[in-house]
């Protein structure tokens, strides 16, 4: 995985019952309260998150920019966010901001 993505516990900046948890094994999960509610793996190529693999049969590979400051990971499609099928997918990935809490 790249050096400067970063692992650990994320929480939607505006729904912070709802994240993202990233593993260095590259396996990823979203959770809303206490429930896992997807997982997948991901790799990453530089700027580019790619989700390689989910739970919830949505087409993989799919690629997003993204960007941290130590704090905040914002996510960004590379391709048209209205070619995901997924609405979850599209809800956390299309210009979202996540926040660092463990």
């Amino acid at each position: 995985l790249a050096v400067n993505f970063p692992v650990g516990k994320f929480v939607k900046s505006n729904s912070p019952s709802h994240g993202l948890i990233f593993n260095n094994n590259g396996n990823f999960s979203v959770f809303e309260g206490s429930q896992t509610i997807v997982n997948g793996t991901y790799k990453v190529e530089e700027d580019t998150y790619i989700e390689t693999s989910n739970d919830q049969a949505c087409p993989v590979p799919m690629s997003f920019k993204y960007m941290f400051d130590g704090t905040n990971l914002t996510f960004n499609y590379v391709s048209n966010p209205a070619d995901d099928p997924c609405a979850g997918r599209r809800g956390d990935f299309d210009n979202q901001t996540f926040i660092l809490s463990e």
